[in-house]
């Protein structure tokens, strides 16, 4: 095994038993959050899709996009937008075509933390959720006649007891041939069909499996607008399926009730596209603000070019910063500035807003902690005399907290 699989092997193992042992008290969100371990590199990001992430667990795409929101508001996770350039680079600084998030994993931000937020929400969102997910199917745990040994009811699950239960089961009905998209010889469509459910069901990939009758129920609760939008979606639909090489997309009728073609653009409506950023030079205070930043991260000077009509700076497509201009105030030197060290939240909070400034991921800093002694720390290692020179990873940094993005600081006494 490489050294670059031994460490991402490393990073998936210790974020799956960082999720596994979080207390979030919400289901999904928990089986959402251990699933995203499965695709984490060495630093601990992700790149993935929502409706891989939905396949995956078993969810409905917007039950997914709800709980990554959750998630990230409890400060488990943090989700940078990304973009792919002409050149095929992925960037954050809206360069190009729009692709998946980046999803960074917080798990070195204090599990109490990240616990004491879910707890504060768990019961307002059972709540909502409860009410505005009652038409959405997602997999719950079934409960077994056993009280004792069966697993407890999933939420909206009724408690069914295993008293007075009898030999032989009640008779049912037996359930329906498919019916390949078209009524059998004895039976006829319903009169009053809607003239575009026959087109929309008959091009949804699967049907000939699918019940036509719960379709048509379905559908006959939309307006005539939505109508139209669902049979001009199905198309679209299908071929973004064959595009993410997925085979087997959710049931019609679930799809007709969770309103899944609004996801693509309305029968007669032209997609928006975005006014392209306007380029600038960086120049003044807010230079010398992203000069300190390149110093943090990356140790070294920035590199600035000389226009002939603006003067010298960096060319950017990012709107202006007040936090950048904050930081322009510690341009003189670094020798007095304390240390933040790794896993701690503030040198998380550092990490991120690093990121944006300078839109590259920051690395942690060694940073020795005693003088370097050539008597102990210059010699060969097999000499009795070795010692290793004792250091921390971190950065340095002018303030524990960086400055808010309106460029104000932390005041004496406030905790962020």
């Amino acid at each position: 095994m490489t050294t670059a699989k031994r460490r991402r092997r490393i990073a998936a193992d210790e974020a799956h038993s960082w999720a596994r042992n979080l207390r979030l008290r919400n289901i999904q969100a928990k089986i959402l959050l251990s699933m995203l371990t499965l695709y984490v590199d060495a630093e601990g990001t992700c790149f993935v899709s929502i409706p891989s992430l939905a396949e995956d667990c078993e969810l409905s795409p917007q039950t997914v996009r709800r709980r990554l929101a959750w998630l990230q508001e409890i400060g488990a996770i943090s989700r940078h937008e990304q973009w792919i350039d002409e050149q095929g680079n992925r960037n954050g600084n809206g360069r190009g075509k729009r692709t998946t998030d980046k999803i960074r994993l917080l798990y070195d931000v204090d599990p109490y933390v990240i616990e004491a937020r879910a707890a504060g929400r768990a019961a307002a969102d059972d709540i909502d959720e409860t009410v505005a997910g009652e038409d959405e199917i997602s997999p719950t745990c079934q409960i077994g006649l056993n009280p004792e040994v069966s697993p407890a009811p999933g939420l909206r699950q009724p408690y069914h007891s295993g008293k007075g239960l009898i030999s032989e089961p009640e008779p049912e009905d037996p359930p329906k041939s498919p019916s390949g998209g078209f009524p059998d010889d004895h039976e006829t469509i319903e009169e009053g069909e809607p003239a575009e459910f026959a087109s929309a069901f008959d091009g949804y990939v699967g049907h000939e499996v699918m019940r036509r009758d719960l379709a048509l129920e379905e559908f006959r609760l939309l307006t005539q607008e939505d109508r139209s939008w669902c049979g001009d979606a199905v198309p679209l639909y299908m071929a973004k399926l064959r595009e993410l090489k997925q085979r087997r997309p959710m049931n019609f009728h679930l799809w007709v009730r969770t309103r899944g073609f609004r996801e693509f653009p309305a029968p007669g409506a032209t997609a928006a596209k975005p006014a392209p950023p306007q380029r600038r030079l960086v120049q003044g205070d807010e230079l010398k603000g992203l000069t300190v930043a390149m110093r943090i991260a990356e140790r070294r000077e920035l590199r600035t070019i000389r226009d002939q009509d603006l003067g010298e700076g960096v060319w950017t497509h990012l709107a202006p910063q007040a936090d950048l201009v904050a930081m322009a105030a510690f341009a003189g030197g670094r020798d007095a500035w304390q240390v933040v060290d790794l896993g701690t939240p503030q040198f998380a909070a550092w990490r991120d807003r690093l990121a944006i400034w300078i839109g590259a991921e920051p690395q942690a800093e060694r940073i020795f902690l005693e003088p370097f002694d050539p008597i102990v720390h210059g010699v060969s290692a097999s000499n009795p005399n070795f010692r290793l020179r004792k250091s921390k990873q971190g950065f340095r940094v002018p303030s524990p907290w960086p400055p808010r993005r309106d460029g104000t600081w932390e005041s004496a006494g406030e905790s962020e």
